[in-house]
């Protein structure tokens, strides 16, 4: 019977290393993350005869095809009613997948044997070299692959854990080795529940690839074991700095955590050698003197398993719970998915529940992106926050309709206005001058549309139609900046009704049949909107001016009211400050006689073009916020969110409709679908599987 791994005597077999076990037997590694350990070094490190001490099998150190691919290493303990087996297997890699050929070849790759000895293991490697490479010779083809050979060995005495030896990193060669080499050890280093071994020679350490990786990997640090190797084979000059390594205490290498050790690689001439022979020499080794400053749990291989063994269930300790929640994750994604797809959609009734289901979900998401909340759409995908964006986008509309930069010409404050006029103009001919010769401006404006009516209108008079032109020329941008809302607001709802949608339907084939089935709708759709928003824009520019809006007759006698005190009663700065109204009344007159002078005289035409004015700047501060409640009620509620919304298409009364045949372009399953099903299936049977294993474990 064979024995059991001599370095894991005495501890008894983790029941939760049988469980990561049963999870890659499950063939669950492809999806979860589960933890092995990693070897990782340079070329010529010493890496092979670092696996031969940890695992006590037979690696061809001599033949350097063994390093040529990834091999990854799993003992497995059987019951005693199985016999011993050596099960091989190729597994290709994310460049090598798109090799169809070797896929091919990768997939009839497979035999078994009873023992694993050195013969086997360098008949094994040979075999997987010739299938990954065939007919190809390593100096004039491809040297490295990311292809995987998976040797798994089991046995009633054998340990749960697996061991990955990775292609030696290289500093020169061919750059699709260096970059597969590269890309192999970081696929490995970052899943943060795999233990690495770090191994380096005694020669120029600092030149080591594989340091400099474990240094640009964030946290990769701490969970590094160091180990050199060739200690037997060192200079004099290098004895207290392979002590000081040992040690942890070399400022000029990568800390790492846990530290280093110190191992004495078998000879040459020493390959035929027991295991215990060669832990014999071993500790001769380091029971020299030189050794002294190394503390003995850091020198020889039982010192290191004892660590690793320790550290690796540490490890599980930490880690399962965390394989367990993204098992139970994926689990529900599965039976989600599944749940979608319903049952197998080969009859009518079976593809009418399936329709009826997936309207369903989109109208229940509908609604709830409709009254601005998210908590029944399993998505944090901002498209979904649909009441939020189109609330700020609305905001911005509002800003854009009043800045002053969107429009041609604006209405001023009507008391700046008066007040600049009775200072700066002598009399109402140089006001009236100064109005007819600006370029720009409000008042310049109506004054000249006044001018082009005058023949319709009364002497002095400005006519009726002038309040209307000029509100035009000031609302002139509103059509503009309301399309591009109004743009704006589909977008987001395309851009919503596109994620719910993928939601609701995973099935690329029957979104792409439903998306034809509803794209009428949503033509109706935008027609409908833009037609709201065109009727609202050509009201504006051609209906008369009104409103009940009592804030515009209040402005308006507000304005007169100014207008009296402002102008037509004058300045009184030159007014005397005697207090004595004998001595004014004897030296300026009485005080009407005093405001009859200085009481300023405004033409009728000066003072209509004021009024207009006055009248025009109170009805656009009515008209704008009436303009954009419009647009924001009238269209973007009514139609953008109203009946026809995208969103709300996708629903039963729609898809009742359809006769069988229409039915079955919809929702009928073709081979893809099927095949999706079927692996659906085979994923969700052995995520459950898995937590009945966890479940029997949590019990023991």
């Amino acid at each position: 019977m064979r024995k059991r791994i001599r370095h894991f005597i005495g501890r008894e077999s983790s029941e939760q290393l049988a469980f990561i076990d049963e999870l890659h037997a499950l063939g669950l590694s492809n999806d979860v993350e589960l933890p092995e350990l990693v070897v990782l070094g340079d070329q010529n490190t010493g890496k092979s005869s670092v696996l031969q001490a940890i695992t006590e099998i037979n690696f061809p150190v001599k033949d350097t095809m063994c390093t040529r691919f990834p091999i990854r290493i799993s003992f497995r303990q059987t019951p005693a009613s199985k016999k011993p087996t050596v099960k091989v297997t190729l597994i290709p890699g994310l460049l090598s997948e798109k090799d169809d050929a070797l896929v091919s070849r990768a997939a009839n790759f497979s035999f078994e044997k009873e023992e694993l000895t050195e013969d086997v293991m360098a008949e094994i490697i040979r075999e997987a070299t010739e299938c990954i490479f065939p007919g190809q010779t390593p100096a004039k083809q491809t040297t490295l692959s990311d292809t995987t050979l998976s040797i798994e060995r089991s046995g009633t005495e054998e340990m749960h854990w697996t061991i990955v030896d990775l292609p030696g990193l290289i500093r020169k060669g061919k750059p699709q080795d260096v970059a597969t080499a590269e890309g192999l050890a970081r696929r490995y280093l970052e899943n943060e529940r795999n233990i690495v071994l770090v191994v380096v020679d005694n020669v120029d350490v600092q030149r080591h690839k594989s340091l400099e990786l474990v240094e640009q990997i964030p946290g990769l640090q701490s969970r590094c074991i160091g180990i050199l190797t060739k200690c037997d084979c060192k200079q004099e000059s290098s004895e207290q700095w392979m002590v000081n390594l040992l040690r942890n205490d070399l400022p000029t290498v990568p800390h790492l955590d846990h530290g280093w050790f110190g191992l004495r690689n078998r000879q040459p001439k020493e390959m035929n050698v027991s295991d215990k022979e060669r832990d014999e020499l071993e500790r001769k080794e380091f029971g020299k003197s030189a050794w002294e400053g190394v503390a003995h749990d850091r020198a020889g291989i039982k010192s290191l398993m004892d660590y690793v063994d320790k550290e690796r269930r540490t490890q599980l300790q930490k880690g399962i719970p965390l394989i367990v929640d993204e098992i139970r994750q994926k689990l529900q994604e599965c039976e989600n998915d599944l749940k979608k797809s319903g049952e197998a959609r080969n009859t009518p009734r079976a593809q009418r529940y399936y329709v009826l289901q997936f309207c369903n979900e989109m109208q229940k998401m509908a609604e709830s992106t409709l009254r601005g909340e998210k908590r029944d759409i399993p998505s944090n995908d901002p498209n979904i926050m649909l009441r939020y964006k189109l609330q700020r986008r609305l905001d911005q509309f509002a800003a854009d309709i009043v800045d002053i930069k969107n429009m041609a010409i604006y209405p001023t404050k009507f008391e700046n206005d008066l007040h600049y006029l009775s200072v700066e103009c002598p009399n109402s001919q140089a006001w009236e001058e100064m109005l007819r010769t600006a370029n720009v401006g409000l008042y310049a404006e109506i004054y000249k549309e006044a001018e082009i009516c005058r023949g319709r209108s009364l002497p002095g008079n400005v006519h009726p139609d002038v309040e209307e032109k000029i509100f035009r020329k000031l609302s002139s941008h509103w059509e503009r900046i309301a399309r591009a809302f109004v743009k704006d607001a589909k977008d987001c709802v395309k851009d919503c009704y596109d994620l719910l949608l993928r939601i609701a339907i995973p099935n690329s084939k029957v979104r792409l049949e439903v998306s034809r089935i509803v794209g009428k709708r949503l033509e109706e759709w935008n027609t409908d909107t833009d037609l709201a928003l065109q009727a609202l824009i050509e009201d504006n520019q051609s209906r008369p001016l009104i409103t009940t809006n009592p804030i515009l007759l209040e402005q308006t006698k507000a304005a007169d009211w100014q207008r009296d005190q402002i102008l037509l009663r004058g300045s009184t700065r030159n007014k005397p400050t005697s207090t004595n109204p004998a001595v004014e009344k004897e030296g300026k007159g009485d005080a009407s006689s005093e405001n009859h002078q200085n009481q300023r005289f405004v033409s009728t035409m000066l003072s209509q073009v004021l009024f207009v004015a006055a009248r025009l700047s109170a009805y656009h501060d009515i008209a704008v916020y009436r303009f954009v409640d419009n647009v924001a009620m009238q269209v973007v509620e009514r139609h953008v969110l109203g009946p026809k919304c995208p969103m709300r298409t996708v629903s039963a009364d729609i898809f009742a409709q359809l006769d069988d045949s229409e039915l079955n372009t919809v929702a009928g399953e073709d081979e893809a679908d099927s095949r999706a099903r079927m692996r659906l299936e085979r994923a969700r049977d052995r995520y459950r599987q898995a937590m009945e294993k966890w479940d029997r474990l949590r019990v023991l």
